[in-house]
């Protein structure tokens, strides 16, 4: 039934009223192209989102948009390769100026005071500590304190100092800050050279409401999935993971997250995408290993809105031409 429910929310949003207005200039970026996009906390899809809104900015740098959202959500608007972040909720206005060629907005009214700690406990813009350690030459127990320790004067800030009468932003700051102390740590182990995922650092399972933010659902993917070759893999090479190592790896997933149903139902989805983008495909043999992954996928979950795009995926893997050496 909540998908039904999901779909009508969905076809119906574009006859919404808009309930969010944005005044934005972009220093230095006359006439040019502006897209904005939407997080969705539990859309799917194998590519990258689509842009919700394209226009172009007046001759001055300036725009004016309008947008309906459901719930606070994070809206990334991007111009000329320039990306800046902002949570907003419906009802919000945002205003804000754009320094040229920089990712840190100044944010003007209703809305700067939580942009101003967004921006400050770097959950928005580029967060050095996850580009490189704070300190090279720790044990791994002192940095995990020293990331700890940083976490909780954020979250004690921001209950401190923000209006914590949303629950959907409360849940979004604080699971942001639980995925970023799990990525941080995560650079130290690489700085180290250890790319182990066994390491003791356990990534803390919240409610399905921590979805709502990007870094937490990064944190989790980099928990879960992070374990098969990654981005830095030979883009050429041929990877055949035994079977079992898929199983093993769904069946952790499902048990550990059992208690958690939207976070288990979305993180088995990426498992298996996973799998589409290691596994070997052919055209004469489609019960390969990330076949029967989606099969088990479809059993498990046969009303998921995951189901179609996993299965169309699919589809288009094994009749995609085969590249020439």
């Amino acid at each position: 039934m909540r998908y039904l429910l999901l779909l009508l929310v969905c076809s119906l949003r574009s006859y919404a009223q808009p309930n969010v207005h944005i005044q934005g200039y972009f220093e230095g970026f006359p006439s040019s192209q502006y897209q904005i996009f939407l997080d969705t906390p539990l859309g799917f899809s194998p590519y990258d989102p689509e842009a919700v809104l394209k226009e172009r900015t007046d001759e001055s740098g300036c725009f004016k948009a309008d947008l309906c959202i459901e719930s606070p959500q994070k809206v990334t608007i991007e111009c000329l390769g320039y990306r800046v972040d902002f949570l907003l909720k419906p009802n919000d206005t945002l205003y804000f100026v754009n320094p040229s060629r920089s990712s840190f907005p100044v944010v003007k009214g209703p809305t700067a005071r939580l942009h101003q700690f967004l921006y400050g406990s770097l959950l928005f813009g580029q967060d050095s500590l996850r580009r490189k350690p704070l300190f090279q030459h720790m044990s791994l127990e002192d940095y995990s304190f020293v990331i700890n320790d940083l976490a909780t004067e954020s979250a004690e800030r921001f209950q401190r100092e923000q209006d914590t009468t949303n629950r959907q932003i409360n849940a979004y700051v604080l699971a942001s800050l639980e995925g970023q102390k799990y990525l941080r740590k995560q650079t130290y182990l690489r700085s180290l050279g250890d790319l182990s995922k066994n390491e003791s650092i356990s990534l803390k399972t919240m409610d399905d409401e921590a979805l709502i933010s990007d870094i937490y659902r990064e944190a989790l993917y980099s928990r879960w999935l992070g374990f098969l070759p990654g981005p830095f893999m030979n883009r050429n090479m041929v990877v055949q993971i035994d079977s079992t190592v898929w199983e093993a790896r769904y069946n952790s997933i499902y048990e550990g997250l059992r208690k958690f149903p939207q976070t288990r139902e979305l993180m088995l989805a990426k498992i298996v995408q996973r799998a589409f983008s290691l596994a070997h495909f052919s055209p004469e043999k489609e019960n390969t290993a990330a076949g029967k992954l989606l099969e088990r996928f479809k059993e498990d979950f046969p009303e998921s809105p995951y189901c179609n795009a996993l299965h169309q995926e699919f589809l288009a893997r094994l009749i995609r031409p085969k590249t020439k050496n």
